[in-house]
């Protein structure tokens, strides 16, 4: 009995001792540095479930839909549809996509949607280009077209670049281009 009440009055002793030179509290120096800890701890994925089960970041879900698909898009390989036939009525939306221009014989243009690949293919971005008009009801309806949810009421998938482009994580091309196409761009 004497013996436990020795180790315990050492221990407090040691943890005063250390204790000023700690980084921590509780008395004891870490093993490792403060760039290790962040690397091995906090952006591990054991960290991000553990996060993600005490509720650390709220994941909403991605909104509905608002404007249907009024064409069955008809996408070749290249990625070039046909405009919509002139007998279909096309709604009012509040965005509008200009096709592409300049080409030969007056042809009709294509979308303009891009994949970029950077960093040797490591980084692949969908971009949009020509969008006019209310560009936060455009992110809106392509979040919900895409089913992309937003985390902590931000979203880090979408972003709307310097110069009207809207880029979007991922090689998304073909499903913005059927998504567009469907709604008579």
């Amino acid at each position: 009995m004497n013996m436990l009440s020795n180790t315990s009055s050492l221990s407090v002793l040691s943890r005063q001792i250390v204790g000023p030179l700690s980084r921590q509290s509780t008395g004891f120096r870490n093993k490792h540095s403060s760039t290790q800890l962040k690397r091995l701890f906090k952006k591990n994925p054991a960290a991000r479930r553990i996060e993600n089960k005490m509720g650390g970041k709220v994941v909403e879900s991605p909104p509905e839909v608002t404007y249907q698909a009024i064409l069955e898009p008809k996408l070749l390989p290249n990625g070039w549809n046909p405009p919509p036939p002139e007998d279909v009525e096309i709604p009012d939306y509040p965005f509008k996509i200009s096709r592409t221009k300049n080409k030969p014989k007056d042809a009709v243009g294509f979308l303009p949607v891009y994949s970029e690949f950077r960093r040797d293919g490591a980084r692949v971005t969908t971009r949009i280009k020509k969008v006019s008009g209310d560009r936060e009801a455009f992110l809106t309806e392509l979040r919900a077209a895409l089913q992309i949810p937003t985390v902590n009421g931000k979203d880090d998938s979408i972003r709307l670049r310097n110069g009207g482009t809207i880029e979007v994580k991922g090689n998304r091309a073909m499903e913005v281009k059927q998504w567009l196409a469907g709604l008579g761009f």
